[in-house]
């Protein structure tokens, strides 16, 4: 009986291209039989297998035939493979590196495009470095960089592997039951303690007035509409030269770690004290760490006669990456705004998962070569993939990286931030040269 539980790769592509060469080599037997002739495997072929550590079920399918294809036959197999890519978690588009792009690959690309499934293109039969220019012609198929492999020699499969284990870990961590990790942070008594009790409505956790009462990271677990969160109230960071006890410094560094392992973070600063020094450093650690991420303005009931609108065009002012990041007023006092503050901790958390559909990256790229300030500077991108989430990560193909200013980089970031919905979430943009194919995660882009 198969494992229901593991993730599924299904391998699809036309026939003759070295599907079943492929899933043979993978699996390590000669599991589905492989011959010169086109057409042979017609059912669907399962094997559970290991790659370091990491199981998952592969499935090999029949040839695909055009739309147009005749025969009961042909009719039957397109069954098959519609049903594989359906129960799929993951799909193995085999194309052949010798004979190029045909009808076939640029249906069935079309087809694979509609779907919401992580996709890996394989060029396959590429024998030697000589070869290996042949790949570059796929970007046409607008579904990223191809892995230029050799199933009837192993070339490149331990990297197509590894690639895919990687990749599964990341959609394992993104996508699974457990509970959202939020670390609570802060510099020292500006009320962390007291919004964590304010949530749970009881006294969970020593609140003083002394700063520097939490020394350890303190995992609190909460369920609110329905969601479960982990709550982790930290020590206050404070800048090194600050630190004098040892208690602080490892208060300090536990702190640190929690936004390591967190999901996300919530960044308190005092609203009568406004954004200090140490509140940017606290900032700027959680965006490096890449963590979804909430400012909230607290003890908000001690401001008088300012306006939130202006609270926060000031916090701009002095921190120009507080304009991608969500700003909440709360008072942990009158409990204004605190459960909200989990609403849109929740909503950043879900856009740090954002996989943007290969159709949609297409779109992103073609607007971004006709936007003046990339177009009149003779720069023109070849392809765009998406590497990965929690950030979300891109690589950008360029021919010349070295065109690429600062400003520009900037500009690339923006563009993709009004493209898509980024509040509250860091994104990481790659630029590369297209020469040498290379990928290693979340596998989906476009190409042109």
């Amino acid at each position: 009986m198969k494992n229901a539980n593991l993730p599924k790769i299904v391998i699809v592509g036309r026939p003759n291209v070295g599907k079943s060469s492929l899933f043979n080599r993978i699996i390590g037997a000669r599991r589905s039989i492989v011959e010169s002739s086109s057409g042979t495997t017609r059912d669907r072929l399962h094997a559970d297998i290991r790659w370091k550590g990491k199981g998952f079920t592969i499935i090999d399918t029949g040839g695909f035939e055009a739309s147009h294809a005749h025969g009961d036959m042909a009719g039957l197999v397109l069954k098959q493979i519609q049903k594989g890519i359906e129960e799929a978690d993951i799909i193995f588009f085999v194309t052949d590196g010798i004979t190029g792009i045909v009808p076939q690959d640029r249906e069935l690309s079309s087809m694979l495009r509609k779907t919401s499934k992580r996709i890996y293109l394989i060029v396959n039969k590429i024998d030697n470095e000589s070869d290996a220019a042949h790949t570059l012609d796929f970007f046409e198929l607008g579904l990223g960089e191809p892995y230029a492999v050799s199933a009837m020699h192993g070339r490149g499969i331990e990297r197509l592997c590894n690639d895919l284990v990687k990749g599964i870990e990341k959609h394992t961590a993104i996508n699974g039951a457990g509970s959202v990790k939020v670390a609570i942070i802060g510099r020292p008594n500006v009320g962390k303690s007291s919004y964590l009790n304010s949530i749970l409505s009881e006294e969970r956790v020593i609140v003083h007035s002394t700063a520097g009462t939490t020394r350890d990271a303190i995992d609190v677990d909460f369920k609110y509409k329905d969601r479960d969160y982990v709550l982790i109230d930290t020590a206050g960071i404070r800048h090194d030269a600050k630190i004098s006890a040892a208690p602080d410094f490892y208060g300090s560094v536990r702190s640190k770690e929690a936004i390591k392992r967190s999901d996300a973070a919530i960044v308190l600063i005092d609203g009568f004290e406004g954004l200090t020094k140490d509140s940017i450093r606290i900032i700027d650690m959680c965006l490096e760490e890449g963590k979804a991420l909430v400012i909230a303005v607290n003890k908000w009931d001690l401001v008088k006669d300012v306006e939130m609108s202006k609270y926060r065009d000031r916090l701009i002012m002095n921190m120009s990456a507080v304009r991608d990041l969500p700003v909440v007023f709360t008072s942990c006092k009158t409990g204004r705004n605190v459960n909200a503050s989990l609403d849109v901790l929740w909503s950043v958390y879900e856009k740090s998962k954002t996989v943007i559909e290969p159709d949609k990256l297409a779109g992103i790229l073609k607007s971004l070569n006709n936007a003046v300030e990339i177009s009149s500077k003779r720069i023109k991108f070849k392809f765009l993939i998406q590497k990965g989430a929690m950030p979300p990560e891109f690589i950008l193909g360029a021919k010349n990286t070295k065109d690429i200013s600062e400003n520009l980089k900037r500009f690339v970031n923006n563009f993709f931030r009004k493209s898509c919905d980024f509040e509250g979430v860091p994104i990481r943009i790659r630029f590369e040269k297209p020469e040498k194919p290379h990928f290693d995660g979340q596998k989906a882009g476009a190409g042109v």
